[in-house]
């Protein structure tokens, strides 16, 4: 999108998007194009917090709008085409959120005290997934949480972390550790982003969604209070594992969709007469996110989580092996005038790309929360 000039440009279930889930938004995002936003994510970054959409995926019981998996996907979708980075960087709140969401709705108590936390202070949360080591699976973590009285303290590294700038909170899986060493489990860590110990530190370099502020942040012997930490023990932990990563499916490839969708509507104006390459990748665009709705259907219907997770993965896989190459079409059409004109077109293009680096990568599909993937997503490379 490119702001206010050309507002009535904007398809209108762009809008729909943003405002059927958080009112007002569409309009306090539209004062800036997107390649303001993607100069500087500050303002779109209050917007979401003044309309409570940083809220959508907390259950109502819990202070939040406990919108469905459908309007989630659609807002994100509509929330790329806006804000680019802005996209990229709340999908890791959202999904946390919503995988968190499904288990203070279990009854946890301890899910329950720091969703409404988020809700209350409409927080935003940065999340560490797992740092991985090339050659090893997702449960090769580089943090750990050692037991100290009613609390723990939180030790690691995590690189790249999105929204490292501007979080309320870090969420990270980590290791968990007796005071002697010897190892308890896995567990989800919250840590309050201004505690003593977080420190924050450069580590994105790339022009490309800068804005989604993928630094890196080291915790050393960081406090964080027992009820801040979830164990991820038993069918609780699992359930909450395998959601993460549906979850995270969905509303990623629905961040990449937006951007293509941003493509789209930035290049309409300059695209060739005659050029059928546009009209004919919106058109598969359109199809690629009836797909990701779709999937996100079995999650709002409560298909068996197996299901949920497979036809989540399998979508985001069809969103990857196309979305590339779309956007590669859609600055085709747009001509050589356009690419010489700025690079934000073929800086969008060209991030397209990256939802390959997105867990779980294809050949490493190996871990917490993958043990329900059937084989054919598993294996794919």
């Amino acid at each position: 999108m490119t702001g206010h000039l050309i507002e009535g440009g904007v398809a209108a279930d762009v809008r729909a998007g943003l405002d059927g889930v958080a009112s007002g938004l569409f309009a306090r995002l539209a004062i800036k194009s997107a390649a303001e936003h993607e100069e500087n994510p500050e303002s779109a970054l209050a917007a979401l917090k003044a309309t409570r959409a940083t809220a959508m995926l907390i259950p109502a019981q819990c202070g939040g709008a406990g919108v469905s998996a459908s309007d989630a996907v659609r807002f994100q979708l509509a929330l790329g085409a806006m804000a680019p980075s802005v996209a990229i960087a709340t999908t890791m709140h959202h999904y946390k959120i919503a995988a968190l969401g499904n288990v203070a709705a279990a009854g946890v108590a301890h899910a329950q005290v720091v969703l409404k936390d988020i809700a209350q202070g409409s927080k935003l949360i940065a999340s560490g997934g797992a740092e991985s080591t090339p050659g090893r699976d997702l449960r090769t973590l580089g943090s750990w949480a050692v037991r100290d009285a009613d609390a723990y303290l939180v030790t690691g590294l995590k690189r790249p972390c999105s929204l490292s700038t501007s979080m309320d909170m870090l969420s990270l899986m980590v290791e968990l550790r007796a005071p002697d060493g010897s190892p308890e489990g896995y567990a989800q860590a919250f840590v309050e982003a201004g505690a003593d110990g977080v420190q924050r530190e450069p580590f994105w370099r790339s022009p490309v969604f800068l804005a989604a502020q993928s630094h890196a942040v080291r915790l050393s012997g960081v406090r964080v209070r027992g009820d801040h930490v979830f164990p991820l023990r038993g069918e609780t932990g699992l359930r909450f594992a395998s959601d993460c990563y549906a979850w995270f499916q969905l509303l990623i490839s629905a961040s990449y969709l937006g951007i293509a969708r941003c493509l789209a509507e930035a290049t309409a104006p300059a695209r060739r007469a005659d050029s059928r390459g546009w009209t004919t990748a919106v058109a598969r665009l359109r199809r690629l996110a009836a797909v990701l709705v779709d999937a996100a259907r079995a999650v709002d219907d409560r298909r068996p989580v197996r299901e949920q997770l497979n036809l989540a993965v399998q979508a985001r896989d069809q969103v990857e092996d196309e979305v590339s190459a779309l956007g590669g079409r859609l600055l085709r059409a747009a001509g050589g005038g356009s690419f010489a004109g700025t690079g934000f077109y073929t800086a969008l293009a060209g991030g397209l790309n990256a939802i390959a680096f997105h867990p779980p990568q294809r050949g490493s599909r190996e871990g917490i929360g993958l043990e329900l993937l059937d084989p054919e997503s598993r294996d794919k490379d």
